[in-house]
């Protein structure tokens, strides 16, 4: 079985003066995404894999997640998640190493959003996923090249606010 695990970027600040591509965390994105990071570390364990956009706001919130999780292995940058949409981004989950069961893939809204929805083929699964969510979705076999659109299990989605509101 595969687990894929859809994370959006932290928080971050409103514009950056280097563009976009350049935007840094803010203090609460920060918080986010060790919160986030926590939360996988206690419910999933360790994931086998973290691949991330280049952004800053990306990689940042990559790295927090990385450390809260107790992730052993080397982040894997990959710069075509940057704006991509959700078939572009099915076909790098599609690339993923067979050997990781379980992968954090770190990106951007609509793309992260519209990702679940083609997954899952259900719209409905997520409205909107929010700084620093985490949708979980399932697959029964052993190979990402058959994690198609439409052949997974929506298990669940939580965010920072909804861990502040269990705690």
């Amino acid at each position: 079985m595969k687990s894929l695990l859809i994370l959006r970027h932290a928080k971050t600040e409103a514009s950056s003066p280097r563009g976009d591509h350049a935007r840094e965390l803010t203090d609460r994105g920060r918080r986010d995404a060790t919160t986030i990071g926590r939360y996988i570390a206690a419910s999933i364990g360790a994931p086998d894999a973290i691949v991330t956009s280049d952004a800053s706001r990306a990689l940042a919130t990559a790295e927090l997640v990385a450390a809260a999780c107790h992730f052993a292995g080397e982040l894997t940058v990959e710069p075509g998640i940057y704006g991509a949409g959700a078939e572009a981004l099915a076909g790098i989950i599609r690339r993923f190493p067979d050997a990781a069961a379980c992968v954090v893939l770190v990106g951007h809204n609509p793309g992260m959003t519209n990702l679940v929805a083609l997954m899952t083929r259900d719209s409905a699964a997520i409205e909107h996923l929010p700084t620093a969510g985490l949708v979980r979705l399932e697959h029964d076999t052993d190979h990402w090249a058959e994690v198609t659109p439409g052949s997974c299990r929506f298990r669940d989605m939580i965010t920072p606010k909804m861990l502040a509101e269990e705690g």
